[in-house]
């Protein structure tokens, strides 16, 4: 019979993780394509760290992973699952469960205070299996795509386009509206992106009306901020087009837009689709 054991992937390579995750998620309901490079992308955005994150090993294979980010917030030391998943021949064998009970227990020992990830909606098993390891739902968060050809904007008041990051660092952000972002579409997420983020601002009559990001290899728009004054004018579909022009992909995203913040109806009315929507839970170590 072939050793099982559990240990942090601080010594599997990069490649071996990322073969476990794409047979993982292979018939997941959300496709995901995971390249080498897009998956090296992923874990430095997200900060995904081996010292933090646990593997499930039948003899040499890893079979089961739970990957998980670590950050600082606020003086509070926070993980983030980054992924957790179990390849298609082990599945259903508990694995999941027991590489969770085991990640707790360790996240524990090193100090850390809140345990956040997401999971699709109606995902019930997983939702169950979390909320029995001490979860709770915190909210609900919007996930929205449309192909970019499809983008329009009306806009005739004269304004002037920024490109340059480094506005973002003079501006009084507490002006502009935007809910909590989910740990990928964060501020730290976007600064470890680096130049992949491309940033665009409009100003009009010498103030910041409002300022995004989107990355360039992706598609996938973090986020949006408007100044309350400009909010439903229709600048956040003239912001959208130019964002969505500083990607040679077809398909815009915007993921984890929070449940009834006023974005979900701008981009429903530019003509986006709510394709699938996630809890957010967080377990408080």
């Amino acid at each position: 019979m072939e050793k099982i054991e559990i240990k942090l992937l601080t010594d599997t390579p990069v490649e071996t993780i990322r073969l476990a995750f794409v047979d993982a998620f292979s018939e997941y309901e959300v496709p995901i394509e995971m390249p080498l490079e897009k998956f090296q992308g992923m874990i430095k955005i997200r900060d995904l760290n081996p010292q933090y994150s646990l593997g499930y090993f039948v003899g040499e294979r890893l079979v089961g992973f739970i990957l998980c980010g670590f950050r600082v917030i606020d003086g509070k030391k926070y993980c983030y699952d980054g992924g957790t998943g179990v390849v298609k021949d082990f599945q259903r064998k508990g694995i999941g469960e027991k590489l969770l009970a085991a990640l707790k227990i360790m996240l524990k020992e090193k100090g850390i205070e809140f345990f956040v990830l997401e999971v699709l909606e109606n995902n019930t098993p997983a939702i169950n299996l979390y909320q029995k390891h001490g979860f709770r739902k915190t909210r609900r968060l919007e996930c929205f795509d449309i192909q970019k050809i499809e983008l329009k904007a009306k806009f005739n008041s004269p304004f002037t386009i920024l490109t340059e990051k480094s506005i973002i660092e003079k501006l009084d952000t507490s002006k502009y509206d935007l809910y909590k972002p989910s740990w990928q579409n964060s501020a730290k997420s976007i600064k470890n992106g680096g130049e992949n983020y491309i940033f665009r601002a409009i100003e009009i009559n010498g103030e910041i009306a409002c300022y995004g990001f989107i990355d360039k290899t992706r598609g996938d728009i973090p986020q949006i901020c408007i100044s309350e004054e400009w909010k439903n004018k229709a600048l956040e579909e003239l912001l959208l087009v130019l964002l969505a022009c500083e990607t040679s992909l077809d398909k815009i995203v915007m993921l984890n837009i929070e449940e009834n913040n006023y974005l979900g109806n701008v981009l429903r009315k530019a003509g986006f689709t709510n394709f699938v929507n996630q809890f957010e839970m967080v377990s408080e170590l």
